[in-house]
């Protein structure tokens, strides 16, 4: 197959293929029209890779690795089907004071220091993602002993984060809240109920 044809393939593959079946169905397909078929599937084959990377890209947080809010529904969902779960609304206090005194960079280990702690926090019982700017969710099956569980990762979310030389503290306000059920309208209001919470541990009584 030649250049221009691949690239006749790429601009327009339906017409490709069109063409291509045309002379199979007349019965004496010629070896070019079988070799432009093998041509074409490699492209289409090479073009859905792409597009899996890019959406996987797209769903995963660059700086954290964490799944974005719609991978993670996917995932969180999956989780509240096989049975009770609890689910919690992370927000991490004093970035904005990291951000402006030692720069975003000092700030991304901030939150890629984060994305990791709660990924193998909840590994083999959940899944953590980020919804966005510092803040982040996490939703686990409801087994014991939960309460100890949180409250270490209360613990690991206050250690310093070491960046540069210098050692960035924040800290974390976090809010829980049981699923009931597993459809997606249980897991949206739990995540309400959360983030309330979440916000009242931070000392607000909610988000403004």
């Amino acid at each position: 197959m030649t250049t221009s044809t691949a690239i006749r393939a790429v601009i327009d593959p339906a017409s490709a293929l069109l063409a291509a079946r045309t002379e199979i169905e007349s019965g004496a397909p010629s070896l070019g029209v079988l070799a432009q078929l093998t041509q074409l599937t490699e492209v289409l084959l090479t073009q859905v890779e792409t597009l899996a990377e890019q959406l996987t890209e797209a769903r995963t947080c660059p700086v954290t690795q964490l799944p974005t809010r719609a991978a993670w529904n996917a995932l969180a969902e999956e989780v509240c089907a096989s049975g009770a779960a609890v689910v919690l609304l992370i927000d991490l206090n004093d970035f904005k004071p990291v951000n402006d005194a030692h720069g975003h960079a000092a700030g991304d280990a901030v939150l890629a220091a984060t994305g990791g702690r709660l990924r193998a926090w909840a590994d083999g019982r959940g899944y953590a993602g980020r919804l966005g700017g510092d803040e982040f969710v996490v939703v686990v099956r409801d087994e014991p002993p939960l309460a100890v569980a949180i409250s270490d990762l209360r613990d690991e979310l206050h250690n310093p984060v070491s960046h540069d030389g210098a050692r960035l503290s924040v800290g974390a306000a976090i809010g829980v809240a049981a699923v009931p059920g597993y459809t997606p309208e249980a897991l949206s209001a739990a995540m309400s109920r959360a983030d309330r919470r979440m916000y009242r541990d931070k000392g607000r009584p909610g988000r403004r």
